[in-house]
């Protein structure tokens, strides 16, 4: 992310404030942001729950005679929102995780910081540094600061701790700053090794960073607001539920053959015929979504007859073009469980893809009789 921008002479640098749900990173971007007499801005939240991110824009300091400009965006942290939260970090020059003291908090916070290392750990190098803001300091039975860092030596991180009280304001400042001086750091490196870009920044303020997610995601999220979030951090999830299993790879970035293993259902071998989907299907049910919309609009008027497979599924084909097929295992008592697979299926034709145009499809619809089908769509003519 980082670069020198040519129009105003200013290193510009991101900082990204992570950590689990409800431990504070929107409390702590809006403290920051009145110390710093900037107002954050939110693109969206449900309930007070950040959906998209929170943004600063603060120029301040000077680097190699520059002046600093920083961009500090926090994440969402729900975790029906990880590959959101995962491409927002890919953007860091520093992060600051904000850790949460109360129990349940700490609990939290280890999964998370897990997958936080692991990301960073891939990144390009130089890698992001990471500043934990251990925040909730005031709490009557927050955890040690020494039950804290144990966590941490298990984990094998190595970083600095700032104690924080954001509702007041305590610490934020102090982590802030640190955060900078390890993006300056990272700068510095870039520099040495001739990778420092200058150009102007391809994101300059929220409304274009908010552009650059939907447009990335192409609604692909959307789904997540509509389910009212119910699922907040990993550790609420069961860990034997397939919901839990899919997050977890998307947190971590795995996207190996494990990751398929992980979503794997028990046949439901279903008799009642299902619905095909077609125009109606909802944002965020198809993949790619665009072209596979257009897809799913020719199907809307098409006479087709379903035929069982000897697995439990079905399959049929639409205007001698398509054909579709279920399989007995892809039938789903809720939106979100079927959703996740989805999320892996696109993952999975997005990494292989077969030249130019659309020839493969993936849509999530509901199968007429209470549930929701995944539907393999594969052209067969033209």
């Amino acid at each position: 992310m980082a670069c020198v921008d040519p129009n105003t002479d200013a290193i510009v640098i991101r900082i990204i404030y992570d950590g689990a749900p409800m431990a504070g990173k929107t409390t702590s971007v809006r403290a920051l942001g009145n110390g710093l007499g900037v107002q954050a801005v939110s693109p969206a939240e449900i309930g007070g729950r950040t959906l998209y991110f929170d943004w600063l824009d603060y120029t301040g300091g000077l680097f190699e005679g520059r002046r600093i400009r920083c961009q500090i965006v926090s994440v969402p942290g729900q975790a029906t929102l990880a590959p959101r939260r995962r491409r927002l970090l890919e953007s860091a020059d520093a992060i600051v995780f904000v850790s949460d003291s109360t129990p349940a908090g700490f609990a939290a916070d280890r999964g998370y910081l897990r997958g936080l290392t692991s990301l960073v750990s891939r990144m390009s190098s130089p890698a992001a540094g990471i500043v934990l803001q251990a925040n909730k300091r005031d709490v009557a039975d927050a955890i040690s600061i020494s039950d804290l860092r144990s966590m941490l030596d298990d984990l094998s991180i190595r970083v600095g701790i700032v104690e924080s009280v954001a509702t007041d304001g305590t610490g934020i400042r102090e982590a802030f700053v640190l955060a900078v001086r390890l993006a300056l750091d990272r700068v510095r490196e870039l520099m040495r090794l001739g990778k420092l870009q200058i150009t102007h920044p391809v994101v300059d303020n929220a409304d274009e960073l908010l552009r650059e997610l939907r447009k990335g995601e192409g609604g692909a999220l959307d789904f997540a607001a509509a389910s009212g979030l119910t699922h907040t951090r990993l550790t609420e999830l069961s860990s034997q539920c397939i919901v839990s299993q899919a997050i977890s790879t998307v947190v971590t970035g795995n996207q190996d053959s494990e990751a398929a293993a992980a979503v794997r259902l028990t046949p439901k071998n279903d008799a009642l015929e299902p619905v095909i989907p077609d125009d109606r299907v909802a944002t965020g049910m198809i993949w790619p979504p665009i072209e596979g919309r257009a897809v799913l609009n020719e199907f809307a008027s098409a006479q087709v007859a379903l035929q069982r497979l000897t697995d439990g599924g079905w399959s049929t084909t639409v205007n001698g073009r398509w054909r579709l097929q279920s399989s007995s295992t892809a039938v789903f008592d809720s939106l979100e469980a079927g959703r996740t697979v989805l999320v892996h299926s696109a993952r999975m034709h997005a990494a292989n893809p077969r030249g130019s145009g659309v020839d493969r499809c993936v849509s999530l619809a509901p199968d007429g009789h209470g549930r929701f089908r995944l539907w393999q769509i594969e052209r067969i003519g033209t």
